[in-house]
């Protein structure tokens, strides 16, 4: 899809009369580094994405299902948790997209990682027209970084099968930024716990002590990939704490916002790739001491397009024109207990064309192309080297003789039209409600918000008379 044509989009004009506006306030003897609105000093930001982890993982959403992490339950409990944080695509290209323009996949076409959608306005270019200096460091984005320092330390391949990361390279960002007397935001994009899991200490995760979520089939592959990728996320959990003793060493505890961010969920079955909780909903919690409570938790719905404009809005700067992203200050700093977006979009179209909303409560997801079966090759090709599509034979191989797994594994492959759940009863997505008389009647409102959000959006499902059809199914996969 072309996207639209944006005042969002990169023009020059903007960057240039900032530079110019800074020019003329350094001549007067201005600081470009303070707040007006305030009169205080611009925070700094350090943002920690994950890679391929479940809002399940951690032991402060308190699913039952948590890896150990001891330093980012503690991070939780420094600052603000949402319960509600979700990305538009399950995937690391379009969330990635989402989390640096504000931008949701159907404004920029960007709803997988083969298309790689225009050059949109990134986050780092309306920080940097503030007076921040910006830092990279891990996996990146695939949009333009002329503007953006390149850090070292942090591996940004994401399948390197021994993954290396150190903080020299980030301590010095931050430092020379301090000598220059500028507010920082450096940004770490983890590539734990993606594929192929092959660091962390497993002992501390045994199978046998593995919480199967709901969703799967309970089986030693399934409990071995489990094992392995909850590995990762410990030493995933490492990286966290060494972040969080950095800043305090360096006495930057007070003056940066910190952020950790836990990206799409893991590369299991109606997890990465799906519209589903399990992919789409994300561990999003930040810490500000002195200014952000600790402890604090909100049901309030947010996502990963919120984060640019909470930047800009925390650093001083004008609401960015043309994003589809809300500020969450408010919410953060303690005047207000309600967030502007009422509800969260997922686009799903790599695997099986379908659309979802979700409320604080509720999951409605349409599935318009019902002659299509879900098919994800890494997961489900018989040709898949990775590790996981070794869970998905376990399954299709119980499916046979085990009428439960036979249900598991259809509710990955086969959707009705629509498909309603309880989410505070149901985290895990498990039983269909949209069916029953006593929700026909949500069912309808729901779909009549998501498609208005849709046609604001401009969402080209809306202007097919027949949806798009997916790829045919191989005969590898399971038979009906």
């Amino acid at each position: 899809m072309d996207a639209p044509m944006s005042k969002n989009m990169r023009t020059g004009f903007t960057g240039t009369f900032s530079i110019l506006l800074t020019c003329m306030a350094s001549s007067l003897g201005l600081s470009t580094t303070v707040d007006n609105a305030a009169g205080k000093e611009k925070p700094n930001f350090l943002i920690i994405v994950a890679d391929d982890v479940s809002w399940s993982d951690f032991g402060c959403m308190r699913s039952g299902c948590a890896a150990l992490t001891p330093n980012i339950d503690r991070l939780a409990s420094q600052g603000i948790r949402f319960n509600n944080f979700f990305c538009g695509s399950a995937q690391c290209t379009p969330l990635r997209h989402e989390l640096f323009t504000g931008l949701l996949p159907a404004t920029t076409g960007v709803y997988d990682n083969i298309n790689r959608g225009r050059d949109y306005k990134n986050y780092a270019e309306y920080l940097i027209d503030l007076g921040y200096t910006v830092g990279l460091a891990g996996k990146s984005c695939p949009l333009s970084h002329q503007r953006i320092v390149r850090v070292e330390g942090f591996v940004g391949g994401c399948n390197d099968r021994k993954p290396t990361w150190s903080l020299d390279g980030v301590r010095k960002f931050i430092s020379s930024s301090e000598a220059a007397n500028k507010p920082f935001c450096v940004m770490i994009g983890s590539v734990h716990a993606h594929h192929p899991w092959t660091v962390g200490d497993a002992s501390k995760t045994p199978p046998d002590g593995i919480v199967v979520p709901d969703q799967m089939v309970d089986g030693p592959i399934t409990r071995r990939c489990l094992s392995l990728h909850a590995a990762e996320v410990g030493e995933l959990d490492n990286q966290v704490g060494a972040v969080m003793a950095m800043l305090k060493e360096l006495n930057l505890d007070q003056k940066t916002v910190l952020i950790f961010l836990s990206e799409q969920g893991k590369a299991m079955p109606n997890g990465k790739w799906s519209v589903y909780d399990y992919g789409c909903r994300a561990l999003c919690t930040v810490r500000w001491p002195g200014t952000i409570e600790a402890g604090a938790v909100t049901d309030e719905v947010a996502m990963y397009c919120d984060i640019l404009p909470t930047l800009v809005d925390l650093a001083g700067g004008p609401p960015p024109e043309d994003i589809d992203g809300y500020s969450l200050r408010k919410l953060l700093v303690g005047e207000s207990r309600t967030h502007h977006r009422q509800n969260a979009l997922m686009f799903g179209q790599k695997c099986l064309i379908q659309r979802a909303i979700r409320t604080k409560d509720f999951k409605l997801i349409w599935n318009p192309d019902r002659s299509s079966k879900y098919y994800q090759k890494e997961i489900m090709s018989n040709n898949s080297r990775k590790f996981f599509h070794k869970a998905w034979a376990e399954w299709v191989r119980r499916a046979a003789t085990d009428p439960d797994a036979r249900a598991k594994v259809d509710h990955v492959l086969k959707h009705p039209e629509f498909e309603l759940y309880d989410i505070r009863r149901d985290p895990f997505e498990t039983n269909n409600l949209a069916a029953l008389p006593e929700h026909e009647q949500r069912v309808k409102q729901m779909f009549e918000d998501l498609t208005t959000r849709l046609t604001k959006l401009n969402d080209p499902l809306l202007k097919k008379h027949t949806p798009p059809r997916t790829k045919r199914i191989p005969r590898e996969t399971i038979d009906d």
